[in-house]
């Protein structure tokens, strides 16, 4: 099995540093619309945000560069995700990086546990904005007015 390059304590120092969105990103949201936001970090420590939008599933995928692993995975959808210990969590969850889950999941992919919604500062929405917003204050992302979204007519 290949070593997770990446322990649970460096993730939570990647997530705690301060970081700001490395350019401006005003993006309209259609059914479907995907992206991604470059985010740079303390000490120049590199992030990517990648989304996803449609009407029944909603994810945020923010990620380390250095090994490219995801630091956390926001997921609004009825989907679900089995942990290693064998619990399920379905619907509005958040996955954590997780060295322990890697090992005991085995499979040389999966290193993050998932959690229902909510989850410290993510409340359980469906709301693409709100999300956002509260993923701002999970990630200490800082010069919020870089970054905004509007939803088509017709999506809410």
């Amino acid at each position: 099995m290949k070593e997770l390059l990446l322990t649970d304590e460096q993730a939570d120092e990647l997530l705690n540093i301060m970081k700001v969105f490395a350019s401006r990103h005003d993006v309209t949201l259609t059914n479907n619309t995907n992206g991604r936001i470059d985010i740079v970090g303390e000490n120049n420590n590199r992030f990517i945000l990648d989304y996803f939008y449609n009407e029944h599933n909603k994810v945020f995928n923010f990620r380390e560069t250095r090994y490219n692993y995801t630091l956390f995975r926001i997921n609004l959808n009825n989907k679900f995700h089995k942990n290693a210990d064998g619990t399920i969590v379905r619907g509005n969850r958040i996955n954590i990086f997780s060295a322990d889950e890697y090992y005991q999941k085995s499979d040389e992919t999966t290193h993050y546990r998932a959690f229902p919604l909510p989850y410290d500062k993510i409340s359980n929405s469906d709301d693409f904005l709100r999300t956002f917003e509260e993923l701002i204050d999970f990630a200490n992302i800082t010069e919020r007015d870089k970054v905004s979204f509007k939803i088509q007519d017709g999506l809410l």
